[in-house]
């Protein structure tokens, strides 16, 4: 299975428009991370899964809670390259899209499975970050980093969620290695 978005020529302007709205994508593979002392989960109780889903768009009703709870680890799985794509097939199913006229002319509308609404909206976003120089969003590139970013710049090399923080590290880390060595 490949998700693509048709127009990929225009992954700089997808990419940034994902980035100006709120991506559910990006905060829903973000909104678990593990800490040696503790692990912090904005979906861990259902008040305040429901409370990230409703400021996501959602409803923030059971369904949805199950929804986010069942897609986000196989999403994360699968964008570092863990699992394959195909685990991901029940919520690109859950998709409809069909053309309607309008008055601007051709518009695409898409039906979503209401029992599967939060995984299907992640596949619409991650669609739209696909083009032909690869996906716009990945893991941080450090190995002791869990966060995925969305990567806007023009020639998609990006490698790390911050440079203040991972990119000075792993920098740091180069130059302690070249300076032991010599």
């Amino acid at each position: 299975m490949t998700i693509q978005q048709h127009g990929g020529d225009q992954m700089t302007t997808d990419a940034a428009r994902a980035l100006a709205e709120h991506s559910l994508l990006l905060d829903l593979v973000n909104s678990r991370l593990r800490y040696p002392d503790r692990v912090a989960d904005e979906l861990g109780d259902d008040a305040a899964a429901s409370a990230w889903l409703i400021a996501h768009g959602g409803t923030g009703d059971p369904a949805e809670i199950a929804d986010a709870r069942a897609v986000r680890p196989l999403l994360v799985d699968v964008l570092r390259g863990e699992r394959p794509v195909e685990e991901l097939a029940p919520w690109v199913g859950a998709v409809t899209r069909r053309p309607a006229l309008g008055p601007g002319g051709l518009e695409w509308h898409d039906d979503l499975d209401p029992g599967r609404r939060i995984g299907a909206r992640a596949m619409l976003e991650w669609a739209s970050l696909q083009g032909p120089e690869g996906s716009r969003i990945r893991p941080c590139a450090a190995s002791d980093c869990q966060h995925f970013f969305i990567d806007t710049s023009r020639a998609n090399t990006r490698q790390w969620h911050s440079m203040e923080t991972c990119g000075n590290r792993a920098k740091a880390r180069r130059h302690y290695a070249r300076t032991r060595s010599a």
